[in-house]
């Protein structure tokens, strides 16, 4: 039987067309060009023209312009900007339009490099257009990307060149991936100093990029764990103890059923979010419908809530105000992106969208809820052994994507606050995940006494030691937040949404954020 599985994905977004008028370029510009050792022929191919004196280098997708970058057409300063672009454009691969699907593609780091690859005679020659600051270009070309059998990557031999080199290779596929190895700075360097045929050379002698192996322990990367990307949850004790959720790592939350486990996760998210991550999440517990109230109401907070009155429960309820949905929606349109499964998610489907997530949409925070509605068997012995395959396979995908997943295992049916050992199945679960973290609400006689509503329990931390360390939180049921105290300001905060509500004198239109939203079957 076909499982029946619905990714909620978004219409493309709306791109302004350039508007910056341009000209043949001058002699200044023709001057510079020849200095970084391109000849007429060469730049003229790729229709390099000149802007108040500028560099100007347009971008084509389908043969329509849908981007004009700009550069000085001089060495560039310190503090003055290495380039710039007309604002809105549609951020596509320099070139695409004159590449062959037949051929290797080659994918380098700036327009300078690409023009030095064409002088050179290398075919099929793309850049990325704002480097390894923003990789948008994959995304919006998944489709023109996915025609290529072998892609030839060569970025600057530094570390934003490195790091540029590994997310191409997640989000690409190392089975299809060489990499360009050379000791000079970039391509237009190699160029420069060393000439076309060494420049076909560094293209021809691209290495593939392993997939598993023994290495020599001491040519292994050197890592600095304070440049790794942290997600803070924002509520003090938590990251305090954890030093944050750090990629290429895997969470277990646990906690009995009520304990608040799952709407503190969705927390977690919506903080992923206001830091500049994109998150993806499967809920086998929630309709998406109520799925995303609760995150609305979240990233609401109380001081955006309505209430009115429930004749069937006979008390005040809370929602969101009707006029900032939109707002709050929009904010979250292309960063949230829920697996709406009609019963449960299997393993290959689960984890097929997630990395479907992690290559195109890039995102960096992924959550399961839960480990229960993931797994089938009617063999005790073979369940067991599917729960530890499961949590091996969540740490190997976080690993490969550098990205944190939180993945929620019910415990057994205790009195009390549970412990590693309580969580249902096998220990390998606790054993394999590098955080372990217990959720428990207390009930009404022992808020009475402590004074508090929640207490979160860290019982392993793999990097740092931590261990017992417990937080106190509060909550508030209408907004479905957690704080550290009522006294604290996470309650009331305000998520950049807000940013989005008109001013005086700007009207927000449903233009400026594209269409409805689609679905796409898994």
């Amino acid at each position: 039987m076909r499982d029946n599985y619905e990714m909620r994905t978004e219409a493309p977004k709306v791109f302004k067309k350039p508007h910056t008028k341009t000209k043949p370029a001058t002699t200044p510009v023709e001057k510079y060009l020849a200095a970084r050792g391109f000849s007429r022929e060469t730049w003229e191919r790729r229709k390099v023209s000149e802007s108040n004196g500028a560099i100007a280098m347009p971008y084509y997708e389908n043969g329509e312009l849908v981007l004009m970058k700009f550069r000085p057409s001089h060495k560039v300063e310190k503090g003055e900007k290495k380039s710039w672009c007309d604002e809105g454009g549609k951020p596509v691969f320099w070139g695409m339009d004159e590449c062959d699907p037949s051929l290797s593609l080659v994918i380098v780091e700036g327009e300078m490099d690409a023009l030095a690859l064409d002088e050179a005679g290398v075919e099929n020659v793309v850049s990325v257009p704002f480097g390894v600051s923003n990789l948008e270009c994959v995304e919006l070309c998944w489709d023109w990307l996915n025609q290529f059998n072998c892609v030839v990557i060569w970025s600057d031999n530094d570390e934003p060149g490195r790091k540029l080199q590994r997310d191409l290779i997640n989000r690409l596929g190392e089975w299809r991936c060489l990499v360009v190895k050379n000791e000079r700075k970039d391509a237009n360097e190699v160029l420069l100093f060393d000439g076309k045929e060494a420049v076909k050379k560094a293209v021809a002698y691209a290495v593939e990029v392993p997939v598993a192996g023994v290495v020599k322990l001491a040519d292994v990367e050197e890592v600095d764990y304070s440049n790794i990307i942290k997600i803070r949850s924002n509520l003090r004790g938590i990251d305090k103890a954890l030093g944050g959720f750090m990629v290429g790592m895997v969470t277990v939350w646990t906690g009995n059923n009520g304990s608040g486990k799952s709407t503190l996760l969705g927390q977690l998210m919506v903080e992923a979010i206001e830091q500049g991550f994109s998150v993806g999440a499967y809920s086998g517990e929630l309709k998406a419908s109520l799925f995303r109230q609760w995150i609305d109401l979240q990233a609401a907070g109380f001081k955006h809530l309505e209430s009115y009155y429930d004749d069937i429960r006979e008390k005040e309820v809370y929602r969101v105000k009707k006029e900032l949905v939109r707002y709050i929606r929009d904010w979250y349109r292309y960063k949230f992106f829920l697996l709406d499964s009609i019963g449960y998610a299997t393993e290959d489907s689960l984890f097929g969208v997630f990395e479907y997530l992690a290559r195109k949409y890039g995102c960096k925070v992924f959550m399961i809820d839960n480990l229960m509605t993931t797994i089938f068997s009617d063999n005790e012995k073979d369940y067991l052994r599917k729960q530890s395959d499961f949590v091996g396979r969540a740490i190997k995908f976080a690993q490969k994507f550098d990205v944190h997943v939180h993945l929620v295992a019910h415990p057994r049916k205790i009195e009390g606050r549970p412990s590693k050992i309580d969580i249902s199945g096998t220990g390998d679960i606790t054993n394999r995940a590098d955080n372990v973290i217990s959720v428990y609400r207390l009930n009404e006689e022992e808020k009475a006494s402590e004074g508090y509503d929640t207490l979160v329990e860290i019982l392993k931390d793999r990097i740092g030691g931590a261990q017992d360390s417990k937080i106190k939180l509060d909550f508030d049921p209408n907004g479905k937040r957690f704080a550290l105290s009522k006294a604290g300001t996470t309650f009331s905060k305000d998520y950049s949404w807000v940013n989005l509500m008109p001013k005086q004198g700007r009207e927000i239109t449903p233009a400026m954020f594209g269409e409805e939203v689609t679905g796409i079957e898994f």
